[in-house]
C-alpha cells in the first residue's frame, strides 16, 4: 500500500464532495447560511491549495494542514455524528464568513504570492546523496550531545546554550535523512535503520519526560513523511501498526501529556521526572480520566463543538475556540495588532537579546473569553490563523494583515526550499507547518518565516557541511559502502531528481 502524495486535487471532485456535505448537513438541519459557507470554503480551499502547488511546496502545505485540521474534519465529523454544523457555537454567523473570508484571502495571497517565489529553492539539492547517511549520524549525535557539551562552559555558555535550543531540529532531521537514505538505497525494500530507530526511541521517551505532544508525536511524523513523499510500499503489518501508534496517541498520550503538565514544576530533576511519568503511565486509564473531566470543564469555558464528548476529535478542529474569540471580539474586546511587532522581535536570537520576554497570546486571549483562573498564565489555548486575525483587528485583520502576513510566508519559504520532496530538509519544514499552520494563529506564521527560516537554514547548512565529519567520530571513515544505490523506479515513484556530486 502507498499513500497517495496529492500535488493537486481535481477542482470537479471537491466540488461533488462539497455538494454531497452541503446536501447532508441541510438535511441535518444546518443552517443554510452555515451549509453554504462549507461549501465556499471547500472550493476556495482547493483553488488555493492547487495554486499554491499542492504538498510539494510550503505555501501548498500550509493550506493543507491549516484547512483540514482548524475545519475540514471538524464539519465531516459533525455531519457523521448528524448533528448541526453550527450547532453549540456562539456566534456561528459571523464564524462562518471569518473561516470563508479568511479561505479566500488565502487563494488570493497564494495567487500573488506564486508571482514572487523562485522557480527552485535556495537549499535544493545541496546535499550529496553519498552524504546522506553520514549527515543523518552527525545530526543526530550533534542534537543529542551538544547541550550536554555547552553545559560544560558554565554560565559562559548559557546564552549559548539558550540559541542552540532554539535552533537545533537536528534530531528529527537526522530521523528524516535517516529514512529517506534506508529507503532509496535499498531501492524501497526497507525504510528504517538502527540509527533513525535510536533517534526515534530517544526523541520519544523525552516527549514523555516533559510532556509534550509535539515531542512524542514527531518521531513518527518524521518516518511518515520520507515514506509518503518517496512512494514506499507500506506492508499491512506496517500500516496496522501505525494506526494503533496513532490510537494509542490519542487515547491515551494525549490526556498524560496533557494532565502531567500540571505537575511539572521548576527545578525538578531527571529522577523526579522520570518517577512522575512512571507514575502516570502505570495508572493510564486514571490519568486519562481524570484528563477528560478536566476537559469537559474547559470546554464548557470554550465551548465545545459538539454535543457530547468527542475525545481527541476535539482537537481536530479549531472551530469552537475560534468561536469563542469571535464573540468576545464582536462585544468589542479587540486585542490590537501589538502581537504582530513582538513576534516580529522574537527572531532576535537569547544570545543578541539576553532577558528576551516570554509572550503567551493564546493565554491572554483565553482570559479575555473567560472561565480562566486570574492566577494561570501558563495554559497556552490555540486559535487558528483567521481567529486571531480577527480578533487581532476584525476584517482588517483577516483581509489585510493576514495575507500580508502569509504572502511574506509564502515567498520566504517557498523560495527557500522549493520542491519539498526534494530535500530532507523541506520534509522538516513540512513537520514544522502541520504544527503551526493550524494552531498557532497569525502570530505563529511570523514565527515560521522569521525564527522558522533561521531553524531550517542553520539545519540545513549543519546538515551538509558539519554532520559528515562528525559523523567520523562515530562510524569511523567513509568507506564505499556508504554511497547509496540509486533505483530510477525509486526516484520516478518519489519525483525527487538525483543530486549531483560537485
Amino acid at each position: 500500500m502507498r499513500i497517495p502524495f496529492p500535488e493537486r486535487i481535481p477542482l470537479n471532485y471537491a466540488i461533488l464532495a462539497a455538494t454531497i456535505l452541503f446536501a447532508i448537513q441541510v438535511f441535518e438541519g444546518t443552517a443554510f447560511y452555515f451549509a453554504v459557507g462549507t461549501l465556499l470554503f471547500i472550493i476556495f480551499f482547493t483553488l488555493a491549495f492547487n495554486e499554491a502547488g499542492g504538498l510539494s511546496r510550503a505555501s501548498g502545505a500550509y493550506v493543507f494542514f491549516y484547512g483540514v485540521l482548524v475545519f475540514l474534519i471538524g464539519v465531516t465529523y459533525k455531519a457523521f455524528l448528524g448533528e448541526p454544523a453550527e450547532s453549540n457555537l456562539k456566534d456561528p454567523k459571523t464564524t462562518i464568513e471569518v473561516f470563508v473570508g479568511g479561505m479566500a484571502a488565502m487563494l488570493f495571497t497564494t495567487i500573488i504570492s506564486r508571482r514572487f517565489r523562485r522557480k527552485s529553492g535556495l537549499l535544493e539539492h545541496i546535499l550529496k546523496d553519498s552524504d546522506m547517511y553520514r549527515a543523518s549520524v552527525g545530526c543526530i549525535a550533534t542534537g543529542i550531545l551538544a547541550n550536554y557539551a555547552i553545559a560544560l562552559l558554565g554560565q559562559a555558555g548559557a546564552q549559548l546554550q539558550a540559541t542552540f535550543g532554539q535552533l537545533n531540529q537536528l534530531v528529527p532531521l537526522g530521523i528524516i535523512l535517516a529514512v529517506t537514505y534506508e529507503i532509496r538505497s535499498s531501492g524501497g525494500t526497507r525504510s528504517i535503520n538502527l540509527t533513525a530507530l535510536a533517534a526515534m526511541g530517544w526523541y520519544f521517551f523525552w516527549g514523555l519526560l516533559i510532556f509534550s505532544k509535539q515531542g512524542m508525536l514527531t518521531p513518527l511524523m518524521c518516518w511518515i513523511l520520507p515514506v509518503w513523499t518517496l512512494g514506499y510500499r507500506l506492508s499491512r503489518a506496517q500500516v496496522l501498526l501505525g494506526l494503533a501508534g496513532l490510537f494509542l496517541f490519542f487515547h491515551y498520550l494525549v490526556p498524560y501529556a496533557q494532565y502531567g503538565r500540571s505537575f511539572v514544576e521548576d527545578g525538578q530533576t531527571l529522577s523526579d521526572r522520570i518517577d512522575l511519568s512512571v507514575n502516570l503511565l502505570e495508572n493510564i486509564e486514571e490519568t486519562r480520566r481524570i484528563y477528560l473531566t478536566n476537559e469537559i470543564a474547559m470546554g464548557q469555558t470554550l465551548g465545545s463543538y459538539y454535543d457530547t464528548p468527542q475525545g481527541f476529535w476535539e482537537r481536530l478542529q479549531f472551530i469552537s475556540a475560534d468561536d469563542a474569540l469571535i464573540n468576545v471580539t464582536d462585544q468589542g474586546k479587540v486585542f490590537g495588532l501589538s502581537p504582530i511587532p513582538l513576534e516580529l522581535m522574537n527572531a532576535v536570537p537569547h544570545i543578541f537579546w539576553k532577558n528576551k520576554p516570554v509572550f503567551n497570546f493564546g493565554n491572554l486571549y483565553a482570559h479575555e473569553i473567560g472561565g480562566f483562573s486570574e492566577d494561570d498564565t501558563t495554559t497556552g489555548i490555540s486559535f487558528s490563523p483567521t481567529g486571531e486575525a480577527y480578533h487581532l483587528a476584525k476584517w482588517l485583520g483577516v483581509f489585510l494583515v493576514a495575507p500580508l502576513i502569509w504572502f511574506s510566508l509564502f515567498v520566504i519559504f517557498d523560495s527557500l526550499l522549493g520542491n519539498l520532496r526534494a530535500t530532507p530538509w523541506g520534509l522538516l519544514a513540512m513537520v514544522l507547518l502541520a504544527h503551526t499552520a493550524p494552531e498557532t494563529g497569525i502570530s505563529g506564521a511570523i514565527y515560521v518565516f522569521t525564527f522558522g527560516t533561521e531553524i531550517i537554514t542553520f539545519c540545513a547548512i549543519f546538515a551538509t557541511w558539519a554532520a559528515p565529519p562528525i559523523a567520523s567520530a562515530f562510524i569511523g571513515p567513509r568507506r564505499p559502502t556508504d554511497e547509496p544505490v540509486h533505483h530510477s523506479r525509486l526516484r520516478r515513484l518519489s519525483g525527487i531528481s538525483e543530486t549531483t556530486s560537485s
